[in-house]
Parts: C-alpha cells; sequence; structure tokens
C-alpha cells in the first residue's frame, strides 16, 4: 500500500493556550483528532462513512511525546500518516511542526477499532477491507 498521509496548518487560538501562554498540553489531542477527520474526507473513510456502514472507531490506544512549545498565533503544520496492519484497525502517526520554524513540537501515534453500533468489537470488517483494498495503489 502506498503511503497515504495529510497535511495541514492550523493557527494557535487563544483558546487553546493555557497560563504559561503555551499551547496547553490538551489542545493537541484536538489537532490530532483535526487530523484523523480531515484524513477521512480527503481518502473516503471519514466518521460519516465509519457510521454508515454501521461502525463506530473509538480511539483505543493514544501515545503524545511533547518535544517543544508553541505558542498564540504560532502557525502548526499537522501532518498524519496512516500505517496500514493486516488486521481491521485504523493506525495513524502524527507529526505537529511550527510552521515557521520547522521545530518538531509533537510526536504521536493513535489506535482505532471497530465496534458495531451495538458495541461488539469486529476484528475484520468487510468494508474497511475493500477500502484497504481501493487504496493499496492509490
Amino acid at each position: 500500500m502506498k503511503t497515504l498521509s495529510h497535511e495541514f496548518t492550523v493557527r494557535v487560538r487563544f483558546s487553546e493556550i493555557d497560563a504559561l501562554k503555551m499551547v496547553w498540553h490538551g489542545s493537541y489531542v484536538t489537532y490530532l483528532e483535526d487530523a484523523r477527520e480531515a484524513f477521512g474526507i480527503k481518502y473516503g473513510i471519514g466518521y460519516q462513512t465509519i457510521f454508515d456502514n454501521g461502525y463506530f472507531a473509538p480511539v483505543y490506544d493514544l501515545h503524545m511525546q511533547y518535544r517543544h512549545t508553541a505558542g498564540l498565533n504560532d502557525d502548526l503544520l499537522v501532518r498524519i500518516t496512516y500505517i496500514p496492519k493486516p488486521a481491521g484497525k485504523l493506525c495513524f502517526e502524527y507529526e505537529i511542526r511550527n510552521a515557521a520554524t520547522g521545530d518538531l513540537l509533537l510526536t504521536a501515534s493513535s489506535i482505532q477499532l471497530f465496534t458495531t453500533v451495538d458495541g461488539e468489537f469486529d476484528p475484520q470488517p468487510e468494508w474497511f477491507e475493500e477500502w484497504k483494498k481501493s487504496h493499496s495503489n492509490a
């Protein structure tokens, strides 16, 4: 499978900084969620598509490593990369950089598992396997 990734820029808003005038650590979780939504729209695996197939994709695992700070009005370059796995799960790696300086601010990874609307774990949803096949030469 060709590497599937997406990049976008976000400007740090006042509501995302803390008393120390730097991006509050929890705001990075929102940037990662924004990245997953943007990736899903670009590659046809957005949350609406998941819902329409009768599934949810809750975050099962999330790791973040903070490397540098960002502040108010900084432009951040957010990059998300899909990591293919044989099982039916969404695995992503992320980098967030200061768009002006290139400084690496954060690295992260996440895993989402598929559950039916009834809450049953499904390790190999058929529709997801089709999605992977359709993007193997994207």
